[in-house]
C-alpha cells in the first residue's frame, strides 16, 4: 500500500515495491532506451549524492532546465531525497522571465539540458556554484558533466521532511505580467498522488505515454503517480511524433491537452469526408451519429454497434486502440469534441486544477463520467461557489502561498483557506463541477451585455486553419476578434500552390486565405447571439511565438499581451463607433 508522507519515501517505495525492466523509457537516435526501476534508484541515490557533496542540503533551490525526460525525473527525485527544492522552468521560457525567476529563486545551482538555453545562459552560469548539464557542449570550471557526476557513492543524508516543507517552486506563465512562484509542499503533492490512486486505478503492467512537459505540475504530478505505481513510461521525443508513438506503442494511458484533441477532431473529420461512394455515406452517418448523441442520456442501440465495427474501432486504432484512459486537462475542453470522442469509444475523461492546487481540484472517472462537466472534486479537496459564482476550494493541495508574494497570496487565499480559483463554474446536485468562464474573461460590452471569450474562441480555433483567436468585447460597443493562423498548414498551402516565395504576411493576404476566415466568421456568427456575432476581425500577421510574449511556455495565449502589442489594430476596430 502506498503510505508514503513526502516525495523522498516514494523512492524508497519504488525500491522495495516496484519491479519493472522498463521503467523509464526514451529515443536514441530512433531506438528505445530502458532505464530499469532498479537502475532508477540507483540513480537517484548516486546523483543526491553528488549534489550534496558539491553543497546541495535541504532548502537548497535547484533550476531544472531540460525538455522532459528520465533524466528530468531522476534530477528532481534526487533533489527531494536531500530535501532540497526544485525549480523546474520551462525549456522555450522568454530570456526575461528567466532572468527573473533565476534571481527570483536565488539559484546557484542548475540542472540544464537544452543546449540554447545554456548559450543563452552562459555569460551569467560563471557565478553559480554548480552547472550540471547532459547533452550539451559547455566548459567551465563550475560545469559537470552528467555520466561523470554520478559515481558509486550512494550515501547522503537523509533529511527530516515535515509534510508542508516546499518541495518544487513553480513559476506561473506570467499571462498577467510578471511571473509569480507557486511555492507546493510535500503535503500538497503526496496528497494528489493519493487522491489520483484513489480515483484512477492503473494495472502495473500499463504503457504510459507522454508528451507533456514536465515543468508542468500537470504533467509532474501524473508522472509520480505512474511512478509509485510502477508502469513503464514512455517519452516522445516530438509531439509531431505522438500519432506514430501511439500506433507503435500501444499505451494504455496518455495525458494530452485540448488543443491536441482538436487536431485529432478536425483530422478524424477530414480523413471521413474524404470518403467516396458506401464508405462515405456510412462514414457520413457514423460521424453524425457521434456528433450529436448525448452521452450522458442515450443509451446504445443496435445502429450504435454497427457504427463502432465499420467505422469508430478505426478511430479507435488511429490513438492506439488500446487507450484506457486519455485524460486531458489544462484548458477548458469544447463539448462537441468530448462528445465525438466518448461516442466513438474512447475513454476521455476531463479534470481540472491550477498550479495552485498541485494541480487536480476535480476529474471525471470511469465510474463517474459526465461528459461536458470536470468531474468531481478529489477525496481531499473542498468545494463551494462564492455569491458571484467564483468556484473556491479548500483542500491539502492548495499550495503554501506565491514565493515572495504575500499580497498576491492574500488576494487568493483568504483567512479561513478558502482559495479564489477566478473561475465561474457551477456545481449540480450530484456534485459534478461545470466551468463557465475565467472572471477576468467573461466581458461586458459598453451595451451591457455579457460574452464568455473563452467559449467564443473555442469555436474559432474549432477551424483547422486557426492556431490561436482573442476575442475582444470587454467594455466595447460590439465584439471583435484577433485570428492567428496555423503556420504549418500555411507552409503546406503554399507548396502547393507554388507561393513559396511570399513571406508569411504576403500569404495571409491571399485571397483563398481571407475567404476561408470570412466564411468561418459568417458561419459563427449565424449560430451566436446578436450581441455576440463578431463585428470584425483581424488576420495578424506575425507569426506566434513565446519570445514575443504572445504565448505563454504552457502554449496559452497572453490576452494582455496581445492586447497591448495589437492596440493600433483593436483601436481601429472601434474608430467611430460610439
Amino acid at each position: 500500500m502506498f503510505d508514503c508522507t513526502n516525495l523522498a519515501e516514494i523512492v524508497d517505495y519504488i525500491e522495495n515495491e516496484v519491479d519493472n525492466d522498463s521503467f523509464l523509457n526514451h529515443l536514441e537516435d530512433g531506438n528505445w532506451k530502458s532505464i530499469s526501476s532498479k537502475e532508477f534508484v540507483h540513480m537517484v541515490r548516486s546523483l543526491a549524492s553528488s549534489f550534496e557533496k558539491s553543497g546541495v542540503t535541504q532548502g537548497t533551490s535547484v533550476a531544472i532546465i531540460s525538455d522532459s525526460s528520465p533524466f528530468w525525473l531522476i534530477v528532481d527525485y534526487a533533489l527531494q531525497c536531500l530535501g532540497a527544492v526544485s525549480v523546474p522552468i520551462f525549456a522555450n521560457i522568454s530570456s526575461s522571465n528567466l532572468s527573473f525567476e533565476l534571481e527570483d529563486a536565488a539559484i546557484e545551482y542548475v540542472y540544464i539540458a537544452s543546449q540554447e538555453k545554456y548559450d543563452e545562459l552562459e555569460p551569467h552560469l560563471g557565478n553559480m556554484t554548480l552547472v550540471l548539464v547532459k547533452d550539451i557542449r559547455a566548459s567551465g570550471p563550475n560545469i559537470h558533466k552528467f555520466l561523470n557526476f554520478l559515481g558509486d557513492d550512494l550515501s547522503y543524508t537523509k533529511p527530516d521532511i515535515a509534510p508542508n516543507d516546499l518541495a518544487t517552486i513553480i513559476y506561473t506563465s506570467g499571462s498577467t505580467g510578471v511571473p509569480k512562484g507557486v511555492e507546493l509542499s510535500h503535503q500538497n503533492l503526496i496528497t494528489q498522488i493519493i487522491d489520483t490512486q484513489a480515483s484512477v486505478d492503473l494495472d502495473s503492467n500499463y504503457k504510459a505515454l507522454t508528451f507533456l512537459p514536465l515543468a508542468h505540475i500537470f504533467e509532474r504530478m501524473v508522472m509520480s503517480y505512474y511512478l509509485s505505481k510502477g508502469l513503464s513510461v514512455f517519452f516522445a521525443d516530438d509531439v509531431k511524433n505522438v500519432a506514430n508513438l501511439l500506433k507503435e506503442l500501444k499505451p494504455e494511458i496518455m495525458t494530452v491537452v485540448p488543443r491536441l484533441l482538436d487536431k485529432i477532431y478536425t483530422k478524424m473529420h477530414e480523413n471521413a469526408s474524404s470518403a467516396k461512394g458506401i464508405k462515405w455515406l456510412i462514414a457520413k452517418a457514423a460521424f453524425y451519429r457521434a456528433n450529436s448523441k448525448d452521452p450522458n442520456l442515450a443509451k446504445d442501440t443496435i445502429i450504435d454497434g454497427i457504427f463502432a465495427k465499420l467505422v469508430y474501432t478505426k478511430l479507435q486504432d488511429a490513438l492506439g486502440g488500446n487507450l484506457q484512459y486519455l485524460i486531458t486537462g489544462g484548458a477548458p475542453l469544447s463539448l462537441p469534441v468530448y462528445r465525438f470522442f466518448h461516442n466513438i469509444g474512447i475513454p476521455l475523461y476531463q479534470g481540472y486544477g491550477l498550479t495552485e492546487t498541485s494541480p487536480v481540484i476535480s476529474v471525471n472517472t470511469k465510474n463517474n463520467n459526465k461528459v461536458g462537466t470536470c468531474g468531481k472534486a478529489f477525496p481531499h479537496v473542498k468545494v463551494k461557489l462564492a455569491s458571484d459564482g467564483e468556484l473556491l476550494t479548500k483542500s491539502p493541495s492548495v499550495m503554501r502561498g506565491y514565493h515572495k508574494q504575500l499580497l498576491k497570496t492574500k488576494e487568493v487565499l483568504d483567512e479561513d483557506g478558502w482559495f479564489h480559483t477566478g473561475d465561474l463554474a457551477k456545481i449540480d446536485e450530484e456534485g459534478y463541477i461545470t466551468l463557465i468562464s475565467r472572471k477576468k474573461e467573461l466581458f461586458k460590452t459598453s451595451t451591457g451585455k455579457y460574452v464568455s471569450a473563452i467559449a467564443m474562441e473555442q469555436r474559432i480555433t474549432a477551424n483547422k486553419w486557426i492556431d490561436y483567436a482573442v476575442v475582444i468585447a470587454d467594455n466595447k460597443p460590439y465584439v471583435s476578434a484577433l485570428i492567428f493562423m496555423d503556420e504549418i498548414l500555411l507552409e503546406s498551402f503554399a507548396q502547393k500552390k507554388g507561393l513559396e516565395s511570399l513571406s508569411f504576411e504576403e500569404l495571409i493576404k491571399h485571397k483563398r486565405i481571407q475567404a476561408i476566415v470570412m466564411n468561418l466568421i459568417k458561419s459563427l456568427n449565424t449560430k451566436l447571439n446578436h450581441w455576440e456575432e463578431i463585428q470584425k476581425f483581424h488576420i495578424v500577421s506575425d507569426k506566434v511565438s513565446i519570445e514575443s510574449g504572445v504565448l505563454t511556455p504552457s502554449m496559452k495565449v497572453s490576452r494582455a499581451k496581445v492586447e497591448e502589442i495589437y492596440k493600433t489594430q483593436i483601436d481601429n476596430f472601434y474608430k467611430g463607433a460610439s
